[in-house]
């Protein structure tokens, strides 16, 4: 029988594993996402958010110690936004994690896509430092440390690259990488894993 919780210290607790925990791996991936977004300096300057450049740098130098995690919930964001038309401009970095069918004859795997739906404003449409359009700058950023990487376990290859524009002023750049994962084998009691595998693959019955 699961243990009853008691207090709300205690539920809380268990909410924040969802997180790590590999039973959901909607949760899971999107925080692994968000460590590699809010630890790319590139990215993070690509985005052009001028109430935070004190946060990336200082004295000309990368300032590692500035508090990256303000980019989190306001420029990045781990659903998909679209923003009304602003008088500042700001821009913004939307992820989303989905799953579908397994491969064929694959009971086993499942397929993952993570996609990024850039959204920059017009106002701010070229980095002037680089000349970059920037949502490709954003988007070539992305590529380089997601397409082909191992951050999920397997290699995730870019399925889909397209630029587009929204009513509300906005120059959007959409970005899917794809990758096999299994496919909720996985259950765990207090954050401990249990690995459970379908009956047809079991060599031996579970007494």
């Amino acid at each position: 029988m699961a243990e009853q919780i008691l207090t709300q210290k205690e539920l809380i607790v268990e909410l924040a594993n969802y997180a790590c925990a590999p039973d959901y791996d909607n949760i899971r991936f999107k925080e692994k996402i968000k460590q590699k977004l809010l630890n790319n300096v590139a990215l993070l300057y690509a985005l052009h958010d001028v109430n935070k450049e004190s946060e990336l740098f200082e004295n000309g130098n990368i300032n590692y110690d500035g508090d990256w995690s303000l980019y989190f919930g306001d420029n990045i964001r781990p659903y998909l936004f679209i923003p009304e038309s602003q008088s500042e401009s700001k821009n913004f970095l939307c992820y989303d994690v989905s799953f579908s069918e397994t491969p064929k004859y694959n009971g086993i795997d499942k397929y993952c896509n993570v996609v990024f739906t850039v959204l920059c404003n017009n106002k701010d449409a070229i980095d002037k430092n680089t000349g970059i359009p920037r949502h490709d700058l954003i988007g070539g950023i992305l590529c380089r440390h997601f397409n082909w990487s191992n951050i999920f376990g397997n290699q995730c290859k870019l399925v889909k690259d397209q630029g587009s524009v929204t009513d509300t002023n906005f120059i959007t750049r959409t970005l899917i990488f794809e990758f096999t994962t299994t496919n909720s084998i996985t259950h765990t009691v207090n954050n401990l894993s249990l690995i459970h595998i379908s009956e047809p693959t079991r060599r031996t019955p579970i007494s």
